[in-house]
């Protein structure tokens, strides 16, 4: 996965209890996922890891009164966009707050993502524990038929190990659950330079079967936020069908 990840999302909404488990068509709290035991870093080599799981959930409310937890992720968000964003956008800008994550976990807007071993699991289980926060995704239902995501974070030192793909097998997974088909997402791309990371995410995005469908008018969207552009940017609206 591409540094960030991050499209925008209108901060609004219902707020979803339903999740769901990779592979299960049933509803439940979390999703828990295996990694492989030596996955191909981006440079090409491999990484041995003690039997990796990624757990993937949505927090209950009560989350949202977790200080920590709340300053964790939102460190781990701004720190990716810094680098996914660089140059789009004028100094000081930062891409969340505590305030609009605790807002989003309370309303049941925002997976997170664990990392866990096996080594971690409780002895009565036998199921991995949650460890090392590693990444987050705003998820919205849209309209009776499509959900969008945005703030698609992981982060840097677990890129490359095929974790942004399950965090998007989760969200797909809970879009189905919802009744919705289709996913939406979007993209900042600046039109006086070429992005290398932007052109990446984008790539990406494609290989994950994203369709670019329109180009919209992020003043419109946004219009708190467009003043804060360091440069003109092309908003690119993507959308795939789950089914």
């Amino acid at each position: 996965m591409p540094n960030g990840g991050l499209g925008y999302s209108v901060r609004e909404k219902t707020h979803h209890k339903q999740t769901i488990r990779i592979g299960e068509p049933t509803n439940t709290s979390k999703s828990s996922t295996g990694a492989m035991s030596t996955p191909a870093l981006s440079n090409g080599t491999e990484a041995t890891l003690d039997t990796p799981r990624l757990i993937i959930e949505f927090p209950p409310a009560a989350a949202a009164d977790d200080l920590s937890l709340i300053s964790a992720i939102t460190k781990l968000v701004n720190l990716v966009f810094i680098e996914a964003e660089v140059g789009i956008w004028n100094h000081g800008f930062v891409r969340t707050s505590d305030a609009e994550v605790a807002d989003f976990i309370r309303k049941g807007q925002l997976a997170v993502a664990y990392l866990a071993s096996l080594t971690l699991a409780s002895e009565d289980q036998g199921s991995p524990q949650k460890g090392q926060l590693v990444g987050c995704v705003y998820v919205k239902r849209a309209s009776d038929t499509m959900c969008t995501l945005g703030m698609l974070t992981l982060d840097k030192t677990h890129q490359g190990l095929g974790l942004g793909r399950e965090i998007f097998k989760f969200v797909e997974e809970y879009c189905l659950s919802l009744g919705c088909d289709t996913l939406g997402l979007d993209i900042l791309v600046p039109t006086s330079y070429a992005h290398p990371l932007k052109t990446r995410m984008e790539a990406w995005y494609r290989r994950l079967g994203f369709q670019l469908v329109r180009l919209a008018d992020f003043a419109d969207d946004y219009p708190a936020l467009a003043p804060l552009l360091a440069g003109p940017v092309d908003y690119r609206v993507f959308e795939k069908k789950l089914k």
